[in-house]
């Protein structure tokens, strides 16, 4: 099965509850449609387009940019009547103007459309089954691997490590090489990992973040607790809120191990970058479907407070498996950094769930495609939908 074999293949399109009027006000609405765009450098490249800062350009979310995405920007600021933008591979097309700036706020969901390509029958019927017990069951709410991109050299969370203070063994996170850098970075990482200590070795090579953080270690050794705050203090936020995010994907998973071993239904285990989804492998039973659907679990924090007794004996021994407490995920020495605990629905129920197919695949002779369409809350992950149509079976853990 392939996906996004070209940006049109994956669509989404957010729902916003953004007031938007004629009426002139002080903030001009856009509607950005992209495709082979990371969000943030767009939105640079639109505040300079514009003439405003980049403080000033607003959006709800955070898309995909290997899709093609369609949401609604807001733009301070702006001098004269707003004009529509277009260059390779955007356009921003005026709509109204907002009393406010986008914003999570305002973030109701998701729509996507999405082709599933290069399917054999055999792979074609198995999705459409899974479909089925999807919309109908819904599936677990895990986050998904985009989440844990600081994660992705295997090497451990750096998240974890700031909340236990561990400030070198972050930094050691952070200068570890990823199959995902550049060849200017790896270069650079690999470097500073095979030089650790003598940092003025590494600066002919340092560039941006890293000569900074460099350059301060040159001349102060071992001071790795200022050195961390030279980092963006947004990664901080969000290495930190990964590692909790790891937390309440460890945690669903054991709630539902728990729930099969009571209720003997099976489980679906799929390998992913930091850990194993875990999944229903069929239709769920109506006293197990009363007994998760409705729930909703922490992310965990230092002011998390479970009520649920199953949910508070699991997360405390996945706390002391971890080696971290609660408290531990207060942020302590870094300033205006916080990582409150919050809670996240246990279950996801796609809506308005359409297919159609299985169709000829014109990129891919004699082969098959589907066509599928969905709309998900704020927050959840269509690439998780994805991977439990293509899930073949029960699978059990080496």
């Amino acid at each position: 099965m392939k996906v996004k074999t070209v940006p049109e293949d994956f669509q989404v399109e957010e729902v916003s509850s953004l007031e938007v009027s004629s009426t002139p006000g002080p903030y001009a609405v856009f509607r950005l449609t992209k495709s082979s765009w990371d969000t943030f450098d767009l939105l640079a490249a639109l505040a300079r387009r514009l003439g405003v800062e980049r403080r000033d350009v607003a959006v709800a979310g955070i898309k995909d940019r290997h899709g093609r995405t369609t949401q609604l920007v807001t733009v301070r600021g702006l001098r004269g009547r707003p004009r529509a933008l277009r260059d390779r591979n955007y356009s921003a097309e005026p709509v109204g103007w907002s009393a406010e700036p986008a914003s999570a706020r305002a973030l109701e969901g998701n729509r996507f459309r999405i082709v599933l390509r290069d399917l054999d029958a055999r792979e074609a019927a198995r999705c459409l089954a899974n479909l089925e017990i999807v919309r109908r069951d819904g599936i677990p709410n895990y986050y998904d691997e985009q989440r844990f991109g600081s994660a992705r050299h295997g090497a451990g969370f750096m998240g974890r490590e700031l909340f236990l203070g561990n400030r070198e063994a972050a930094l050691r996170l952070w200068f570890t090489p990823s199959k995902h850098d550049d060849r200017r970075t790896r270069m650079l990482k690999r470097a500073v990992i095979e030089r650790w200590g003598r940092w003025g070795e590494c600066l002919p090579l340092a560039f941006g973040e890293y000569e900074r953080v460099l350059r301060y270690l040159a001349d102060h050794p071992r001071a790795f607790r200022r050195a961390v705050l030279f980092l963006d203090r947004r990664f901080i936020v969000f290495v930190l809120n990964a590692y909790q995010s790891w937390l309440f994907n460890e945690l669903l998973a054991g709630l539902l191990r728990l729930e099969a071993a009571a209720a003997g239904f099976p489980l679906l285990e799929l390998r992913y970058n930091v850990g194993r989804f875990v999944f229903p492998a069929g239709s769920l039973a109506e006293g197990v479907r009363r007994a998760i659907v409705p729930l909703a679990l922490p992310v965990p924090g230092y002011d998390t407070d479970a009520q649920d007794p199953r949910v508070r004996e699991l997360l405390a021994k996945l706390m002391e498996r971890e080696g971290i407490t609660l408290a531990d995920l207060r942020v302590r020495q870094l300033q205006r950094v916080s990582a409150h605990g919050v809670e996240r629905a246990a279950w996801l129920l796609p809506r308005d769930v359409t297919v159609s197919g299985p169709a000829a695949d014109e990129r891919y002779p004699g082969r098959l495609r589907l066509d599928l369409g969905f709309q998900l809350p704020r927050g959840s992950y269509a690439t998780l939908v994805l991977r439990r149509l293509a899930a073949a079976g029960p699978a059990s853990a080496p």
